[in-house]
């Protein structure tokens, strides 16, 4: 089942980097039944959620669910589950599991085994092997009236394992490059004129014959020529999959004699590369028998489609995230209703309706964000303000307090650190993004191993600049943004504030010709129009790594704003990958 539920107004998922993601699903369950062990079914679930002018609602609706398994406390669902994935989308998913004691779906007829809550980053992101793996919880699912009494009950613990696979041809193939050395002389009056017939072992033992080599006549030490199969035609992905090598010297007149035969899986053609050909026969009546001869592989496995982006997360790149946020004068004193750093007396870190416009932002980007990192740690910094009690402006101040360790814990952390720095902070100027952009650039840059060499990306940043006007350093701002195209880096500035406050910047919609006038020097910045390219003292970019919004444009949905701000990432991303030849970690 393909899953398309993520659909906002106004975001245009035709612009935006998906990928196809099967999830297969396995459980280790208790036994609820006397007599006889679960007769499991899984329903899965995705989180709606709906936005007004003063709260957010969600529900769980129900999409899919795998077949019955009957008598299997250990099942392993033949039917998988199929979703879109979006990176720049919150897509929470819901595994029920229900004992089946009758032929209807209902609920109330049927024993609650238990159920998770997760979202598809983190599926993809804190899987191992590919393999997600979780307790299940037996308190009532919010939103879903089931009888939890008897899960209570049961002190064991039951686990579902959700394995992912991007469900999409084979990217590799193998190149074999096969030679013999010492083979059995088989022919009367010459040598062996051998081939190899290679067949996977399937699992219940029969074999399927997936390629013959052709013959060499009158030779002991083939060396036959390279041939490619691709990966998936060949083992689907394992490799631990075990084949049998039959190695045949040819007749014209008779049938083919057997030289021997070996067994390998595809890491062993890898990591071992010779194997000896054993022939059970000879082997059987000659005492100091041997081997008969040797075959030796030379193995390559050839990418042969681009990476998509979903391969870097899940092969272990890590988003690292920054935020840089505007403590300029121009914000209003932060204990003035009209402040853009005011907080409402009812603030509720938790409630989005009562944040100010930077936490929003924060907020909004943030959640997405969180579940890419591992240890979730996310980098803080504050510019254009005088900051703990020094008598000078900084461009790119740790919130924390410590400019050797800006990050804090979440989104959370940074909520908290940007309140803490409102107590004492003086809110001066100018607004200048180019220390920041520069900080982060070396950061970035400084352990990206050499280019163009097909290194791993072990770490992509996202820096995300609050800014409630127009930037002072433009052409410092430019220089730096050239001089960050080969860092693993994207940049995303979120205009706070009325739109008036950027006349200079791009309305990134394009939607009013007389706004859009407004609107000429940040087009310099987001070089989303292909035909514009930033230059500054006779460098040019390579690439387009700036996206440029107006919150307001997008206050009233906050995952409209995550999917509109962050849509180009994942493009990014795969752009800077293939232009300096870098790979996921792990593939």
């Amino acid at each position: 089942m393909s899953t398309d539920n993520y659909k906002y107004p106004g975001f245009d998922k035709s612009n935006s980097l998906s990928s196809k993601i099967e999830i297969k699903i396995s459980c280790n369950l208790p036994k609820f039944d006397k007599f006889s062990n679960s007769d499991s079914k899984v329903f899965i679930f995705i989180e709606k959620k709906e936005f007004n002018d003063t709260n957010v609602s969600s529900y769980w609706k129900l999409v899919d669910s795998t077949e019955v398994i009957k008598n299997n406390n250990n099942p392993v669902f033949t039917k998988s589950f199929s979703i879109d994935y979006y990176f720049e989308t919150i897509q929470n998913l819901r595994f029920m599991v229900m004992d089946m004691d009758s032929n209807s779906d209902e609920w109330a007829k049927n024993d609650f085994i238990g159920y998770i809550d997760v979202s598809l980053a983190d599926v993809i992101n804190k899987s191992k092997d590919n393999v997600y793996s979780c307790e299940l919880l037996t308190t009532i699912p919010p939103g879903i009236e089931v009888n939890n009494s008897k899960a209570q009950q049961f002190s064991g613990k039951s686990k579902i394992y959700l394995r992912t696979e991007n469900n999409s041809e084979s990217r590799y193939d193998l190149k074999f490059n096969i030679s013999g050395k010492n083979l059995d002389k088989k022919d009367k009056f010459g040598k062996s004129d051998p081939f190899i017939i290679i067949s996977r072992i399937e699992e219940n033992g029969s074999l399927l014959k997936i390629y013959e080599t052709p013959i060499i006549k009158n030779t002991l030490n083939p060396k036959w020529e390279s041939f490619v199969i691709p990966e998936k035609e060949f083992n689907n992905g394992n490799t631990n999959k075990s084949f049998l090598y039959e190695v045949y010297d040819w007749d014209r007149d008779s049938s083919n004699d057997l030289i021997g035969t070996f067994k390998a899986t595809t890491r062993e053609l890898f990591e071992k590369k010779e194997f000896e050909v054993i022939n059970e026969k000879k082997k059987n009546k000659k005492e100091n028998y041997k081997n008969s001869g040797i075959i030796k592989f030379n193995m390559e496995r050839i990418r042969n489609v681009p990476y998509t982006f979903i391969e870097f997360p899940s092969g272990g790149t890590e988003i690292e995230v920054c935020f840089a946020i505007d403590f300029t004068g121009s914000n209003g004193l932060q204990h003035l209703p009209t402040s853009l750093h005011y907080n409402k007396p009812d603030y509720d870190p938790n409630n989005f309706y009562t944040l100010n416009d930077y936490e929003k932002a924060i907020s909004s980007i943030g959640y997405v964000l969180e579940p890419y990192d591992t240890n979730k740690y996310i980098e803080a910094y504050g510019y254009g303000g005088k900051f703990f009690g020094k008598d000078v402006v900084e461009f790119d101040c740790a919130l924390t307090g410590d400019q050797k360790n800006p990050s804090v814990l979440g989104v959370n952390g940074i909520l908290y650190v940007y309140h803490k720095a409102l107590q004492s902070v003086y809110l001066s100027g100018p607004t200048n993004f180019a220390p920041i952009i520069q900080r982060i650039t070396k950061e970035a840059k400084k352990d990206l191993p050499p280019p163009y060499k097909n290194n791993p990306l072990s770490k992509y940043y996202i820096l995300t600049i609050l800014t409630d006007g127009v930037i002072s350093d433009m052409e410092k701002t430019k220089e730096a943004i050239i001089d960050a195209v080969d860092a693993p880096l994207s940049i995303i500035i979120i205009g706070i504030g009325e739109r008036e406050n950027f006349e200079d910047m791009k309305d990134p919609l394009g939607r009013d010709e007389s706004l859009e006038k407004k609107f000429d020097k940040m087009i310099e910045l987001d070089g989303d129009d292909k035909e514009l390219v930033l230059k500054k003292n006779y460098k040019t970019s390579k690439r387009d790594i700036v996206q440029f919004l107006v919150l307001n444009d997008f206050i009233a949905n906050p995952e409209l704003l995550a999917a509109e701000t962050l849509k180009e990432v994942p493009k990014q991303l795969i752009e800077f990958a293939e232009m300096y030849k870098y790979s996921p970690k792990y593939v």
